[in-house]
């Protein structure tokens, strides 16, 4: 049966944008570019220029694009209007990029927060389809974090979840992020394949990112008590290097009951977070 309209996802990392036109079931095509950090114009521009060839596609197919949904790097607010803080793309802080777009294009655009796509997409068709209480964490640039209960992700009072600002280190003060960034110097894959080189360094520094990562996991399940807790991001392609570490610091930490919180990884990969901003759209 042939589709009558496809949405476009697109999904704005700290280090890449990530875009697919969807079908309502799955990807008809995808596109990526870097992220220019240099300006919005040209962050602009880049997106622009991935809408196009997908644009393009749909039109090949003889299929209405009925709009287009943006995953940003950051929190936005409950309506999605404006971006409120982007830590590691601050040229978008207090910026209405879906407003900016609309004007560019005559397509209707709405917006959201990057691992809010990322699960929304993972709970409608991914590993954590199954479950109604589910808790998501991306590791890429940043650490993003948001929470689906009964088919809905849950905004909270102000629109934003933030497992990368929870402390990890009481003695020095430090968040979940700063150690993570810390730890892997800002470059989690050179970190990576320096472990995968046989670096003893790498190796500790892989092992406390797992540890401080377990610990703000074992918070998220003693508080929330989640059926499960996905994880994905561009790191995920080295999660063989700290979930060991993470499983055990969780079972160290959390509360024993009936039931034991299941760890999951990504099933669709790094076009999640891209397929879960289209999401927004039907």
């Amino acid at each position: 049966m042939p589709f009558k309209q496809y949405s476009i996802g697109i999904d704005i990392g700290g280090t890449n944008i990530k875009s697919v036109l969807f079908n309502g079931e799955k990807t008809v095509m995808d596109y990526s570019l870097g992220t220019p950090k240099d300006s919005l114009e040209h962050l602009i521009i880049m997106i622009l220029a991935l809408i196009e060839p997908l644009a393009k596609k749909a039109e090949e197919d003889k299929v209405k694009i009925k709009g287009i949904g943006l995953g940003v790097p950051g929190i936005a607010d409950p309506y999605g209007a404006k971006v409120i803080d982007a830590p590691n793309l601050p040229l978008l802080n207090g910026i209405k990029l879906a407003e900016i777009l609309e004007q560019r294009i005559n397509l209707p655009v709405k917006m959201d927060n990057d691992t809010e796509c990322f699960l929304r997409a993972e709970a409608t068709f991914g590993a954590a389809a199954k479950f109604k209480n589910i808790y998501g964490i991306t590791v890429g640039t940043g650490i993003g974090g948001a929470w689906w209960i009964n088919g809905n992700i849950y905004y909270g009072a102000h629109g934003f979840s933030e497992p990368g600002r929870m402390i990890v280190d009481f003695k020095e003060q430090v968040n979940l992020e700063s150690a993570y960034q810390k730890l892997t110097q800002n470059n989690p894959l050179n970190l990576a394949m320096e472990n995968y080189r046989g670096d003893e360094l790498a190796r500790r520094s892989f092992d406390e990112v797992g540890r401080f990562l377990g610990l703000a996991c074992a918070n998220i399940i003693n508080l929330l008590d989640p059926e499960a807790i996905i994880f994905g991001g561009g790191v995920m392609a080295s999660a063989d290097l700290f979930l060991p570490e993470l499983k055990k610091t969780i079972d160290e930490k959390v509360v024993k009951t009936s039931g034991k919180t299941k760890i999951l990884k990504s099933k669709l990969g790094l076009e999640a977070g891209a397929i879960g901003a289209a999401l927004l759209i039907n």
